[in-house]
């Protein structure tokens, strides 16, 4: 938004402030102000000079040498314009001067010069030479005749006084999304009486306007787009220019100047944040208005004359017959304020924030009135701007007020607050006085309902009620506008570091893990949508869904239940940059609703997640054979990671069979061997109908771990040391050939129930399909590790010990044959 200080200063004094100073403190106190710039006469010593002679150039066809008359002496200038003529009032700039080259746009500082040969004691200039961009000067070719433009001009005047020329300074601010009511020159002036303590002068520029124009019908059809709507009849319009101050603050604040109607409402927007909106009343055709959704397949063209299709979402302002315009966005086409307008219907109303945005979205329409009502316009203002643009045009094109028709609320319930100023100190860390923080949200525009030495009660102001709703943000607003770099820097009293959890040790233990084996973390977004989920073919349990009210696009509608997709997008991002072999990880949450039940009364419970994706190939090295990613490497990464969080020997794996986007046969799920057990996580190879779906073009294996279960099943007890067993182990293989349904998990369970104490682990070493292996069997082959921590075993042990495994294993798999 672009401020004018000679605007702001009607409202607020600030004639002893430079400009740097007023932004320098609005930024700080949170309002960013981007740029200052210069507008008006950016030039010095520039008089009106008669022109009195024209001779030729001696050296040069194309000069001519002009004698002026600048109020004290005659001057003879060197000049190329062709415009020039003896008796003309021409800006003269005399050695000194400064004045913009008309190439560069830079000022420079007028020096004595010899041109081809003849002494040129000064400049005659040009509209632009005098930095006058704007419209009223656009005609002129060559040098500024200035009794083109007044006639009662001498020589020897200020230009600056003759073009009637006045300086200022335009702020560029840049208001956050939660604050409307800076988007107005009398929103900044509060900001400003706060900051400075100067008081604000909130002038009476509109009387009440009593009367009702009840033959003019309005209704809000909707009550979720609109609080409150009203309409101004104002007959007798007379179209004609706005009066020059009010175009040269509009110019100041970026608004071209149209005629005055359309002019009065800009200005009135600009000045009280209200945007308005004036429709032709003959081009309605009848005395009706009303809020209303769109209808599907509905129609309009805007004042830009564009057809835009509309939607339900699209908030419309219509006549009985027809729509004339997109509420808080632009109006129609067909209802226009032209020249010929007598009669005008002159809008002003609350529009819901929420329902505005998605209008606009609907449409693709972004304008500054929607800004506005998007960040939610002052309901104590809609009527006042109202009554304030009507009593203008009454002035200013001679209208005739007829009355005001309205309907619905024009205001919100009142938010009053109590401020502890035992908290102030607390939150903040020093010390303000109590007077200054009533005096601080006072010139803010707070109401203060009573005080006493602990607290004092405020009523929260019409424009702040979007923004300002609990006692934290009353000390926000004394922080901020106190300054947050004179609150003093205290240390904290407690300089002992606080204890890691051994949650928080875990996560960085994993992230090592990874990191050692060879992993990039990702961080991969938790809004998520469903073409995502139709592309990696993964199904959101929609009752358990997290949904976006206001999601940005179809893409980001609900927040994740899975990080497989996530990982699956970074894989396809991966291979399209011609990066094959890839090993990720991430640690994030998934989201699902389960209702109003968790102590924090939001109904959502969040899951902590690793997951990740692993192909290509293993090694990268040149000299090396290069090895390809599969199951069993995916596999020994989970082993790893289970092994390192000393939880290994309490898990099983078991293949999976119902998750759609996992090959079938190659994927498992980790459980604990506890019964009943939940499952932890499921790892394995993508189907190949989904790698085909995501156009892959190479396997791709993903795992995902629930942490939150994983992290409440690891002992964080101190470990118990052991002596280190004084006898060796010993190993012996058993290789037999089984049924191909078989896994490998439920032969290492029969072979730990038939073993005794002397058991330590079983390894598989191989695994055989193919020649001299029956079809629909496979070969497997086990190195079974045994141990006796009181005496070395003996031949006799060992063998018995062997036998009896393989004795349960003949019970357990009558089909099975052993490999001698």
């Amino acid at each position: 938004m672009l401020v004018s200080l000679e605007w702001l200063n009607e409202y607020v004094d600030i004639s002893d402030l430079s400009p740097e100073q007023i932004a320098h403190e609005l930024t700080m106190s949170g309002l960013e102000v981007e740029e200052i710039e210069k507008i008006g006469a950016d030039f010095t010593n520039i008089v009106v000079a008669e022109i009195r002679e024209i001779n030729p150039h001696p050296e040069a066809d194309k000069l001519q040498l002009a004698t002026v008359f600048n109020g004290t002496e005659e001057k003879t200038v060197v000049c190329g314009a062709k415009n020039i003529a003896v008796g003309q009032l021409i800006p003269y700039a005399t050695v000194g001067s400064e004045v913009m080259d008309r190439k560069t746009g830079e000022k420079f500082t007028l020096k004595p010069a010899r041109i081809r040969g003849v002494e040129s004691q000064g400049m005659l200039c040009s509209a632009d030479e005098l930095g006058l961009n704007t419209k009223d000067f656009q005609e002129e070719d060559g040098i500024l005749i200035l009794n083109k433009f007044k006639k009662s001009v001498k020589a020897g005047q200020d230009v600056k006084e003759v073009l009637g020329i006045k300086e200022d300074s335009v702020l560029h601010v840049a208001p956050t999304a939660n604050r409307g009511d800076e988007m107005s020159i009398l929103g900044i002036a509060r900001e400003i009486s706060a900051i400075f303590n100067k008081k604000i002068k909130l002038h009476n520029h509109f009387e009440n306007i009593l009367e009702s124009a009840s033959d003019f019908k309005i209704e809000i059809k909707d009550p979720d787009t609109c609080k409150y709507y009203s309409v101004g009849v104002i007959k007798d319009v007379k179209i004609k220019p706005a009066p020059e101050w009010m175009t040269r603050r509009l110019l100041a604040s970026g608004v071209r100047s149209i005629s005055n109607v359309v002019d009065i409402t800009n200005y009135v927007m600009l000045e009280y944040g209200q945007p308005l909106h004036a429709f032709d009343m003959e081009k309605l055709g009848e005395n009706y208005l009303s809020v209303r959704r769109a209808y599907e397949g509905e129609k309009t063209i805007t004042l830009d004359e564009i057809e835009r299709a509309l939607s339900t979402e699209s908030i419309m302002i219509a006549t009985n017959k027809a729509n004339v315009g997109l509420a808080g966005l632009m109006g129609g086409f067909t209802s226009e304020v032209d020249d010929n307008t007598k009669n005008i219907a002159l809008e002003s109303a609350y529009f819901i924030p929420q329902t505005t945005r998605k209008s606009a979205r609907s449409v693709g329409l972004r304008t500054e009135a929607s800004a506005r009502f998007e960040r939610g316009v002052d309901i104590g203002s809609v009527k006042p701007a109202l009554m304030r643009a009507m009593q203008l045009m009454q002035e200013f094109a001679d209208a005739k007020i007829i009355g005001i028709s309205e309907t619905g609320e024009n205001k919100l319930p009142d938010i009053d607050i109590t401020l502890r100023f035992s908290e102030i100190k607390r939150i903040l860390g020093t010390e303000i006085p109590e007077f200054k923080c009533v005096e601080i949200l006072e010139n803010l525009g707070f109401e203060t309902l009573g005080r006493n030495t602990f607290s004092a009660k405020f009523r929260v102001p019409s424009y702040r009620i979007n923004d300002v709703t609990r006692e934290i943000d009353l000390i926000e607003e004394i922080s901020r506008i106190q300054g947050y770099d004179k609150i003093e820097t205290t240390l904290p009293k407690n300089t002992q570091p606080s204890e890691v959890s051994n949650e928080t040790k875990t996560i960085d233990k994993i992230h090592k893990i990874f990191i050692g084996k060879g992993f990039r973390e990702v961080v991969t977004s938790s809004l998520i949508g469903k073409p995502l989920l139709d592309w990696i073919g993964i199904r959101h349990n929609d009752s358990e869904a997290v949904k976006v009210t206001n999601p940005q696009s179809d893409e980001y509608t609900m927040l994740r239940q899975n990080l497989i997709p996530n990982i699956a997008q970074v894989v396809k991002y991966n291979f399209d940059q011609g990066q094959k072999n890839l090993w990720i990880y991430e640690i994030g949450k998934t989201f699902f609703y389960k209702g109003n039940t968790d102590e924090k009364n939001t109904g959502v419970e969040e899951k902590r997640v690793l997951a990740g994706a692993i192909s290509g190939n293993i090694n990268q090295g040149i000299w090396k054979n290069k090895e390809e990613a599969d199951f069993y490497a995916l596999k020994g990464v989970v082993e790893t990671l289970l092994r390192e969080l000393k939880i290994d020997s309490r898990i099983e794996y078991e293949p999976v069979s119902d998750i759609s986007y996992f090959h079938p046969g190659r994927a498992a799920q980790i459980k604990l061997s506890a019964k009943n057990s939940p499952i932890i996580g499921t790892f394995g190879e993508l189907h190949p109908d989904t790698v085909e779906k995501c156009k892959f073009n190479q396997p791709v294996y993903v795992f995902e771990i629930d942490l939150e279960l994983l992290l409440s099943n690891l002992s964080y007890a101190t470990p118990r040391f052991k002596q280190l067993p004084q006898f060796q182990t010993v190993t012996r293989d058993i290789a037999f050939i089984i049924p191909q349904n078989i896994t490998c998990q439920d032969i290492t369970k029969t072979i730990k129930k038939a073993s005794s104490s002397l058991f330590r682990k079983a390894d598989i070493f191989d695994l055989y399909q193919g020649q001299h292996v029956p079809e629909g069997a496979k070969s497997v082959a086990f190195r079974i590790t045994l141990q006796d921590v009181e005496a070395t075993l003996t031949d006799e042990k060992i063998d018995a010990e062997i036998q009896k495994i393989r004795e349960w294993l003949k019970k357990a798999y009558p089909n099975a044959s052993f490999r001698e």
